[in-house]
């Protein structure tokens, strides 16, 4: 039996689609400098990944061209998403009060979970922590899957 709310669970539609979020991920860490864990990720769990899904499918099914296209791809992607949000993250600071609007409770415990519940931007532009990229572009293929545009700038 399944739930009637199961639907709205994320669904990997087939193995092929782990293996793009894994050489994603090895992408977004090569960009950003973790060449020892892209490397670990790529030896490891992709390899493991690639061998379960060409013996499931057949060696055939993901020749190492379409490997290797597979980075190309993600590579272009991680690179557009950075610099996308090198673009985005500045305005969405702006776009925050510098002080929480909500008033300081009076127990230490409340005030120490305010001053954790900061918006994201502000709170890592001041630590100085760049935001989780892969989320941002599983969001902007999960776009591309349901046909929806992500936002464009207005024409003039």
């Amino acid at each position: 039996m399944t739930s009637p709310h199961s639907s709205s669970l994320p669904v990997e539609v087939s193995p092929l689609a782990g293996i793009i979020r894994c050489v994603r991920r090895i992408c977004l860490l090569r960009e950003q400098g973790d060449a020892t864990e892209a490397t670990r990720l790529e030896k490891n769990d992709l390899a493991n990944a690639v061998r379960d899904y060409r013996l499931a499918c057949g060696p055939e099914i993901l020749p190492e061209s379409e490997l290797r296209s597979l980075f190309v791809a993600e590579e272009k992607r991680v690179a557009d998403a950075v610099i996308l949000s090198e673009l985005l993250i500045p305005q969405l600071v702006k776009s925050f009060p510098a002080q929480p609007v909500a008033a300081v409770p009076s127990r230490p415990s409340a005030a120490a979970s305010v001053e954790t519940a900061t918006p994201f931007p502000r709170a890592a532009a001041a630590a100085g922590v760049s935001p989780i990229i892969a989320d941002l572009l599983d969001a902007m293929l999960a776009s591309e899957r349901s046909g929806r545009r992500p936002l464009s700038p207005a024409k003039s």
